[in-house]
């Protein structure tokens, strides 16, 4: 026979959070890999030792560790979430008599606190340490770029007033001068930009001065962004850097390529003994650093460049080890893909360069919490 739904709700109800997570689901896996203590333990000089109790930090941490995870990157967006989302709350430590705090509570705390504290960088470096101690990295790495979009339109781009040639600026003034009729949507307004050459020497967003117009130089479209550079170790794809760059063409992906590995030699008691990338690497200045690091750039070769470190590299090519990193260093571009795909990094959504590098090193976390999750026993 047909059955029909009870139309008597229970009054009382027996639930445990823990019931509903699942043996197999990521945040069950990734939760004992974070020490909720440690992070108390680095927030405590960021709060006075008098007043009304505040939210405990580690939550907040955990709330948008696992927002991430399941790609909710808009604040108000991870409240809805932690207001259904009973795995959600078991991961955060939300009793379902607690209700979750308002959104304006992440603003405030980055603003007030945890901005400028590095808080996110040092985290993402016990990762990194953390598998180095269970000796899950290798001396192999790969370097590669990425960008992402910034938190900002193609219509905040404005002129530097002070770049303007005469005829330019009176011709802006007349203009305005002339007058027009009102935009109808003054939240959206409509701009022009047919005939008029922008460039980041010349223009700059009023919503993200540190966003700059970006391109891979293939012939497509400038999109508003940041370079995003990554340092993979090869053997099981872990992320030992990550840093954000105003995109400066390819000078951001070589610089920033260098910072990353001297902060890791600087970080950690473990040296780096080659280092992969694409063509965009072929270049004398960076080749040269690397080799005076005492690192074997396994970079991918080009048929231009005649100076001494570019031939060290074309025989490098001939090595069993030069084409194992070759094929290796694709696999960051599944890192990249992943996090693009699956946790929101396809574009930032904090502004100003201070507060994307700390999303980064938030995505770093992420990915590498979810590699060690993989590669680390259960615990009992």
């Amino acid at each position: 026979m047909m059955g029909t739904a009870d139309p008597q709700p229970s009054m009382f109800y027996h639930i445990n959070l823990e019931q509903y997570v699942t043996a197999d689901h990521p945040m069950r896996k990734i939760r004992p890999l974070i020490d909720t203590a440690r992070i108390r333990q680095l927030c405590e000089p960021l709060y006075a030792e008098t007043g009304r109790p505040s939210i405990p930090p580690e939550q907040l941490f955990l709330a948008l560790l696992g927002g991430y995870l399941l790609g909710v990157t808009s604040e108000r967006a991870l409240v809805r979430e932690l207001t259904g989302n009973l795995v959600l709350r078991w991961f955060v430590g939300l009793d379902l008599d607690q209700m979750p705090w308002d959104h304006s509570t992440f603003s405030q705390n980055r603003k007030r606190r945890f901005t400028e504290s590095g808080l996110l960088e040092r985290l993402f470096d016990e990762t990194v340490a953390l598998a180095i101690k269970q000796r899950l990295v290798s001396h192999h790495t790969t370097l590669d770029g990425t960008l992402v979009q910034a938190n900002a339109s193609h219509k905040s781009f404005v002129p530097m007033e002070v770049f303007l040639k005469p005829a330019e600026y009176k011709r802006r003034i007349r203009s305005l001068d002339a007058g027009s009729e009102p935009d109808q949507d003054p939240g959206n307004p409509t701009v022009t930009f047919r005939g008029e050459r922008r460039s980041n020497q010349t223009h700059v967003s009023t919503t993200d001065p540190d966003a700059k117009l970006a391109n891979k130089g293939n012939g497509t479209a400038a999109m508003v962004g940041y370079t995003v550079n990554g340092l993979m170790e090869n053997r099981h794809r872990l992320l030992l850097g990550i840093n954000v760059e105003s995109f400066r063409g390819p000078a951001s992906e070589t610089d920033g390529g260098r910072a990353l590995l001297d902060r890791f030699h600087a970080t950690h008691d473990r040296r780096i003994q080659t280092v992969g990338a694409d063509k965009g690497y072929f270049a004398k200045p960076f080749l040269t650093a690397l080799v005076r690091r005492r690192i074997q750039p396994h970079i991918a070769a080009k048929t231009t460049g005649r100076e001494a470190v570019h031939q060290r590299v074309r025989w490098l090519s001939r090595t069993v080890g030069y084409r194992l990193s070759q094929q290796t260093r694709k696999k960051i571009e599944e890192l990249w893909g992943e996090a693009k795909c699956w946790h929101g990094f396809r574009r930032f959504q904090r502004r100003g360069l201070l507060q994307v590098r700390d999303e980064a090193y938030l995505m770093g976390w992420l990915l590498n919490l979810k590699r060690l999750a993989k590669l680390l026993p259960a615990p009992a």
